[in-house]
């Protein structure tokens, strides 16, 4: 994802995403490791999580932090170092949710078959391969 698009995400939850941290701890410091496509899913998994985890910090008196965000099998993944079940089903459904939007553009997409599973839209989809239906 581009510096500009990551930087708004870590500046908005500062505390969650360590970018300057060891990679022994996190692996934040290598990005987002996705297209721009995938922001706003993103962000508003970000918006859903803020309250969940805040009850969760205080209930636990730990710290909720992000490890890696990436692209694997065509779908988002979105690590973190703490969670529970509604977190966890936060995530999942913004993990489902990238699996029908376009890496690249974020307009509505599906992804390949074939080679290097990727989720695209008909522009962004190189002509080689073929849809993969879930």
């Amino acid at each position: 994802m581009k510096h500009e698009l990551e930087q708004r995400i870590v500046e908005r939850w500062p505390g969650w995403f360590d970018v300057h941290g060891s990679i022994q701890s996190t692996l934040m410091p290598f990005g987002f490791e996705h297209s721009d496509g995938w922001f706003d899913i993103i962000w508003r998994l970000c918006e859903r999580l803020e309250p969940l985890v805040a009850q969760f910090e205080r209930e636990s008196g730990l710290e909720f932090k992000v490890l890696q965000v990436k692209e694997k099998f065509g779908g988002l993944r979105f690590y973190s170092n703490l969670s529970d079940e509604a977190i966890s089903h936060v995530i999942r459904e913004a993990e489902a949710e990238s699996l029908k939007t376009c890496e690249e553009c974020g307009k509505p997409g599906k992804p390949n078959r074939g080679g290097w599973i990727k989720t695209c839209c008909a522009e962004h989809r190189p002509e080689d391969v073929e849809d993969q239906e879930f």
